[in-house]
């Protein structure tokens, strides 16, 4: 009941805080976001409550063939992936990482009661996410089948059904800290993550129709759910929600609540052993994951004040050199960087051989070129929104420091742009010659291809080095908060306006050549170099822009 009580209030905390941060902030740019993310969400409602009725007409028109209780357990399986990933990430951090332990363990509660309420706070939160992504539909399944208890119903397998995986997720976590150290439990935590979001996307691959289909054959049968016996299977969670469910909207309430009493039995259950084991587990690991601290050896430390790159300014190689140590040794930022990559490669790389051959099929020439660049605009997009914004808000509270001493802002903005654009630049220049290895466009039209990746990775970093500063987070504690949401919908914005005007330009080129007989490739080439021009004027305004928005950071 103690866990209970603090989840509560840790809630109740949470919830005031949000409230003073965005509606009683009394800042109107805090209030009109908040305005604006409600009328996102109405109108995301609306348009989920119109396609649900869409699709209760069309099930009263069509004879539809899946078995009901079979997708609800799908349904239920696949929430419990999404469960697990969260719990994942959750866990680390607010069982072991969280700034506000210290303070809520130094108060008279035990240390079970506090980890238990940090799980409610948890289960409260996945709860009230569901309900926000779900409730349009169960309304109007409500309203479609005259039984208006439905919303109540699932809102109790909501709350009832993400316990056990919660709880079990942070045993697992706080049992991991007993082996490795705290320093590497998050890098390992996220690789389980990735690992398991691989898994999942593979398995969505292997077993969904939709995506086993080549996409150019016809089908010769209709269109069926995956076959996993498990997920209904009786003894298992997802079996009981689905059944419960499935009696939920059929109106059966005895055999409903009759599946919902063993998932209150073993939610109930879990949670009361996995309280009292948490509190040993944190205990012991936490004292064995207490480093020992070690004494530098003067060579070491007279090895480390060596310049480490050459060709660049000390103090732009000390930042750049700084960053490159946070980003390697925090993996969960190197691997979120990776993700999108990885399941475009789930996605499209089974199907690299047929996509090869029909871009070949182009021949040599512009347009088998430009498609080649395709996965180092996707790695482009991703290694430049979360490395350019994050570039100045990764120094933190430290920025002080370098504000105090006599290097410039603009130093400050120049170390950042050689920190996120050398990297970036590196790996969708080594992307994009892969690619065109493979198509073999010709030289001269990959040679060009790949100058056009090459400058304008390194430009959109910039551009998005000097977005990043104009919107810089210093106070965070949570590295998943240094970007400014604002920073990321301009970042995203102008990325999407520069390559469209690009793309564009390329385009009108190519038309133009096939109009007036000009040679292809001197109008092609023309094209490309107004695009790098047009890049670096952009990426410079940027910069220069941050800049100003930094100098007031300045002393003295």
């Amino acid at each position: 009941m103690q866990g209970l009580e603090v989840g509560l209030l840790l809630w109740r905390a949470q919830l005031q805080m949000f409230l003073n941060q965005t509606i009683r902030s009394g800042k109107p740019g805090r209030i009109a976001g908040t305005i604006i993310a409600a009328a996102v969400i109405v109108l995301a409602w609306a348009w989920e409550a119109f396609v649900t009725w869409l699709a209760i007409q069309a099930a009263h028109r069509v004879p539809v063939l899946f078995d009901d209780l079979h997708l609800l357990s799908l349904a239920f399986l696949a929430y419990t992936a999404v469960l697990v990933f969260s719990s994942l990430v959750f866990s680390f951090n607010a069982l072991l990482l969280n700034p506000d332990l210290d303070l809520l363990l130094a108060a008279p509660r035990p240390v079970e009661s506090i980890l238990a309420g940090r799980m409610v706070v948890q289960v409260l939160r996945l709860f009230l996410l569901s309900l926000l992504f779900t409730a349009p539909a169960l309304i109007v399944l409500a309203v479609a089948n005259h039984n208006a208890l439905i919303p109540f119903g699932f809102a109790a397998l909501y709350l009832l059904y993400p316990v056990y995986v919660v709880v079990i997720i942070s045993l697992l976590s706080l049992l991991l800290v007993r082996f490795i150290p705290v320093g590497r439990g998050r890098e390992v935590l996220t690789l389980f993550g990735v690992v398991l979001a691989l898994g999942i996307n593979l398995l969505n691959f292997l077993l969904n129709p939709a995506l086993r289909d080549s996409g150019f054959t016809r089908r010769s049968q209709a269109p069926s759910l995956p076959d996993i016996p498990v997920a209904s299977a009786p003894w298992l969670p997802s079996g009981w929600a689905g059944r419960s469910a499935d009696a939920i909207l059929s109106g059966n309430w005895l055999s409903a609540i009759g599946w919902i009493l063993p998932l209150l039995a073993a939610s109930a259950a879990i949670f009361v052993v996995g309280t009292i084991i948490s509190g040993r587990l944190y205990l012991a690991g936490w004292i064995q994951a207490v480093p020992p601290r070690r004494r530098q050896t003067g060579s070491a430390r007279g090895r480390r004040l060596k310049g480490a790159l050459p060709l660049i300014h000390p103090v732009l190689a000390a930042i750049v050199v700084k960053d490159w140590r946070m980003r390697t040794r925090d993996l969960a930022q190197l691997v979120r960087f990776a993700m999108p990559v990885a399941f475009l490669f789930i996605i499209f790389g089974l199907r690299f051989p047929r996509l090869l051959g029909s871009i070949r099929s182009l021949g040599e020439g512009p347009a088998a070129a430009m498609l080649g660049l395709i996965p180092a605009w996707v790695l482009l997009f991703s290694l430049s929104i979360s490395l350019g914004l994050t570039a100045v808000s990764l120094e933190g509270p430290a920025i002080w420091v370098f504000a105090a001493s006599p290097n410039t802002t603009l130093r400050l903005l120049q170390g950042k742009c050689w920190s996120t654009a050398l990297p970036t630049t590196t790996v969708v220049a080594l992307l994009a010659v892969i690619a065109e290895i493979f198509i073999r466009p010709g030289w001269l039209w990959a040679a060009t291809a790949v100058l056009l990746a090459i400058a304008q990775a390194a430009t959109l970093t910039i551009l998005m080095v000097g977005i990043g500063a104009v919107f810089a987070r210093f106070d965070w504690t949570d590295a998943r908060r240094m970007l400014h949401p604002a920073a990321a919908f301009i970042g995203m914005a102008s990325f999407g306006i520069v390559t469209g005007a690009s793309a564009l330009v390329l385009g009108i080129s190519l038309a133009l050549a096939s109009a007036t007989g000009f040679p292809e490739f001197t109008t092609w080439l023309a094209a490309v170099t107004v695009s790098i021009g047009g890049a670096i004027a952009v990426a410079a305004l940027g910069v220069l822009v941050g800049n100003e928005r930094l100098r007031g950071l300045e002393l003295g």
